[in-house]
């Protein structure tokens, strides 16, 4: 009955979002997937990676799989529009096929199935959509999960439809989750024990670890930055943390003369709000410096593109992750600044990366703060210490380089599957 009502909602909806998104100037490029256009291909291995988080999560993943099977095809779909761009950006020099995921409406996903005819479905994280689940499994279409996890947020809700999911979950192949936490609550909600593997988490082996010391040397000398200047790196700034940034600069700026503050908003388009929020303060946008724009003594810069935090968090003296500060977000990736052996601060809203984030403070290679107020006289003290932050940071770099590895346990258990 459920799965009935879940239809015909769908169907209802259907036509009005179709009116809605064809007259949505942000939104517009999400109508195609009510039909997805598909690539010329037949029985690739489907990776489907919900939003950017995902796409860039899964790179060691998919590089892997094309060293060791070059003859089966990849195809990778995405649910946003930021994924769908970052998919374009980070693999167009790879055989990796790109469009995007179906709406959950049973026609479009039916149709779909038929059209590429999946080796097997692999869904990363936790992507539990009925149709897409239940048309696979009925397809005779393995399906799979990896670094699969269910985060503290949406335990209760996937407790209260247990049922729903239960059914879901029975279609599955296998689910390979990042700990055993997370094994125990698939279990819970329904999965088979015999089906639920640790493999860890691929989090850790998508971390870059080595940036090129020449593209750091362009870096600071485009930007103005001598190689002994200090360097706050705010990453993903989500709503409220440019308030958190005023704060930090305002208490800082006058003690350190040779002090940088780069904020690298989630979102581009979030750079008008920081800039409204630092007033008269002197601003450089990465954008203009591209562009040819030099340095005129700004000591803020506003990174306004894609692609680059990475980067920027190596040079970096300390990271502060953005989305952490306040409730609503739950973190960001605080293994990106690590895996570099730059020291990540961060809130208490962590629940995205729960998992990082406590083994990186259990063996001290990562600070949390409670309250954000403290962060200033925090900052002081690794500023003004080079050994203390160089300690963190080589114990944050430590921690990610032992826990790489589930990018081979994961490939194995997919090749497995496939070859079956």
């Amino acid at each position: 009955m459920w799965l009935f009502l879940y239809n015909c909602l769908w169907i209802i909806l259907t036509p009005l979002a179709k009116i809605y998104l064809q007259f949505s100037k942000k939104y517009f490029l999400l109508k195609a997937r009510f039909q997805p256009p598909v690539p010329d291909i037949k029985n690739p291995l489907w990776i489907h990676a919900c939003s950017v988080g995902e796409v860039n999560q899964i790179s060691p993943i998919i590089e892997q799989w094309i060293r060791q099977f070059p003859q089966i095809p990849l195809l990778l779909t995405v649910n946003t529009i930021s994924g769908y761009q970052q998919a374009e950006k980070k693999y167009k020099d790879m055989p990796v096929y790109i469009t995007w995921c179906p709406f959950d409406h049973p026609k479009s996903v039916e149709l779909f199935l038929k059209q590429i005819s999946p080796r097997i479905l692999v869904l990363v994280e936790t992507e539990l959509w009925p149709n897409l689940i239940l048309k696979t499994h009925k397809f005779n279409i393995p399906i799979a999960i990896i670094n699969g996890r269910i985060s503290d947020r949406f335990l209760h809700t996937y407790q209260r439809w247990r049922k729903i999911y239960q059914k879901l979950l029975n279609c599955f192949s296998f689910i390979l989750v990042q700990t055993e936490e997370y094994a125990k609550r698939f279990v819970e909600l329904g999965s088979d024990a015999g089906k639920v593997y640790i493999a860890g988490n691929i989090k850790y082996d998508a971390v870059t670890t080595e940036v090129d010391f020449r593209i750091r040397s362009r870096l600071r000398s485009s930007l103005g930055i001598p190689s002994d200047g200090k360097i706050i790196v705010f990453g993903s700034l989500r709503d409220g943390d440019e308030k958190v940034a005023e704060k930090i600069w305002n208490e800082l700026k006058e003690k350190y003369s040779d002090l940088w503050l780069i904020l690298a908003p989630r979102h581009p388009d979030k750079k008008d709000i920081i800039l409204n929020q630092f007033g008269s303060n002197n601003v450089l946008l990465r954008s203009e410096n591209l562009n040819g724009k030099k340095n005129c003594g700004e000591r803020i810069i506003v990174v306004d593109t894609l692609g680059e935090l990475i980067h920027f968090y190596s040079i970096a003296t300390v990271a502060i992750i953005g989305g952490s500060w306040f409730p609503g977000v739950d973190g960001h990736n605080p293994l990106e600044p690590a895996g570099l052996g730059v020291v990540p601060i961060f809130g208490t809203y962590m629940r995205n990366f729960q998992e990082p984030a406590e083994r990186l403070l259990k063996d001290n290679g990562a600070i949390q703060i409670n309250d954000f107020n403290e962060l200033p006289s925090i900052l002081e003290r690794l500023l003004s210490s080079p050994h203390e932050h160089i300690n963190y940071g080589t114990r944050a770099r430590k921690i990610v380089l032992q826990n790489q590895g589930a990018v081979s346990r994961t490939i194995n258990y997919l090749a497995k599957s496939i070859s079956e």
